[in-house]
């Protein structure tokens, strides 16, 4: 099966949560003379461009576009779209080398963790409140077929 997967580089998110907030602060402070803000529908339309801008720089910067397919020998990850200035690669990993796939505690992004019998670990962010894709059907096959593999393993002994 293949899946198509959208996912976020977390150091590309904090870079620009950063640059907009300073953006943002600063065309703020030239609107707010002392006495306050003048033209509060300025202001709205301060917001509204930041907010449109922030969407698609998001969209430029921080997001990726995979396509994994899974099956009974391998996962293999494909970007379609790489994160800007990031040269991503393509992996193919075995399930031979898979000791674990689990989740991270991080609260706004499922943290795939993927475990490697070497000891490595493989990470990818995924944004589960604006991300519309395969991922929630693709961790099911991810799950079940480690988890098969685990059995065959253990019956196999």
């Amino acid at each position: 099966m293949t899946y198509k997967i959208k996912l976020v580089s977390q150091a590309h998110a904090m870079l620009l949560v950063i640059v907009l907030l300073v953006v943002f602060l600063v065309s703020a402070g030239t609107l707010l003379p002392s006495g306050g803000l003048q033209n509060t529908w300025l202001a709205i339309l301060l917001v509204s461009i930041v907010a449109i801008i922030s969407y698609f720089l998001w969209q430029i910067f921080v997001t990726g576009r995979t396509l994994w397919t899974i099956d009974d020998n391998e996962i293999k990850i494909v970007w379609t779209k790489k994160f800007y200035l990031n040269d991503g690669k393509d992996v193919i990993i075995k399930w031979s080398e898979i000791k674990d796939i689990s989740r991270g505690l991080d609260p706004q992004y499922y943290n795939l963790k993927i475990k490697l019998q070497s000891g490595d670990t493989i990470k990818y962010f995924h944004d589960t409140l604006t991300t519309r894709d395969d991922f929630e059907e693709m961790l099911k096959v991810l799950y079940q077929t480690l988890h098969d593999k685990k059995n065959t393993a253990k019956h196999c002994q």
